[in-house]
């Protein structure tokens, strides 16, 4: 308690207000982008699809796409993709419709992805932490309220940047389970990586940033089952990351290491049987105790 005075005081005196803002400035604008917006509704997927639109708890309007799976039963997929993304990217070419196809036809389950604020349609609305884990409860509601949507066979799924959002939603709504790919274990950590010469700055500015998306220490508190996977040619958040995750999290949970595969490469071949499988094993039982990480591996 006195420690969180202590870095309370340190943050609102002048010195260090403004030093907190000029981090949040800079860790927001290299954060928080999206892709180009493409406006063509994913016809070239060639999978039934429905566009939604839905509010989120502050007003924000959001846009989304329900892939509908062949199966009247199959579980669902609430997807929240990373940054430098947005919905529209999954599409835009033809080579990344056939790999969305390809991908919806191999893990058998309903498909949601939506736009968080400051992403594709919304790119000029600002983007907050805060803001991203409204914008993933809404999506997750939009999907309660679908007779054809089982809320006990929900699962969250998030990538990269939205892992943060995954896991976060994970703590605050029950789900079936959690997928994260390429996990990051907390912003600041990135910070740490990306530039380790930052290390004696945060070492004395405990409180930076304010934006973190601390997804390690919400790993610890997880109730829900995990499956990690990551590529172990990452380039952007290294596999060790994952790892960490993996190793804080309780069981039951599986990892799955994306051989040969980096931070950007869409590895249906090796992510279609990891997720197929995790799903199956949640949903039948089976999955009670840790998966060795040598037995997911694709």
């Amino acid at each position: 308690m006195l420690k969180r005075l202590l870095y309370t005081t340190a943050a609102l005196s002048a010195p260090g207000l403004a030093l907190t803002v000029a981090t949040e400035r800079l860790i927001r604008s290299r954060l928080f982008y999206t892709g180009e917006w493409h406006a063509a509704p994913p016809d070239d997927v060639r999978w039934p699809y429905e566009e939604a639109a839905f509010v989120a708890a502050d007003g924000v309007e959001l846009q989304g796409w329900f892939f509908k799976a062949q199966r009247a039963d199959a579980p669902t997929l609430l997807f929240c993709h990373g940054t430098s993304y947005n919905a529209s990217d999954m599409w835009v070419t033809e080579e990344r419709a056939r790999a969305l196809h390809d991908f919806l036809r191999g893990v058998g389950c309903n498909f949601f992805v939506f736009d968080y604020r400051g992403y594709g349609r919304n790119s000029h609305l600002g983007t907050t932490e805060e803001g991203t884990y409204l914008d993933g409860a809404a999506a997750l509601a939009w999907l309660h309220v679908r007779a054809d949507v089982d809320p006990a066979s929900i699962f969250f799924y998030g990538f990269s940047l939205g892992t943060g959002i995954a896991t976060e939603l994970a703590l605050r709504e029950p789900a079936a389970g959690l997928i994260l790919r390429a996990p990051f274990t907390s912003i600041r950590a990135m910070m740490v990586d990306f530039v380790p010469r930052l290390r004696p700055l945060l070492s004395v500015t405990p409180w930076l940033p304010l934006t973190n998306y601390d997804n390690l220490a919400k790993a610890r508190r997880l109730q829900a089952p995990l499956l990690v996977m990551h590529g172990d040619a990452d380039e952007t958040v290294p596999h060790h990351m994952g790892r960490r995750i993996f190793d804080a999290a309780p069981d039951p949970k599986q990892f799955a290491t994306l051989t040969g595969s980096g931070h950007r490469d869409f590895a249906t071949d090796l992510i279609v049987p990891a997720i197929g499988r995790f799903v199956d094993d949640v949903l039948s039982g089976r999955l009670t105790r840790t998966t060795p990480a040598a037995a997911a591996t694709a």
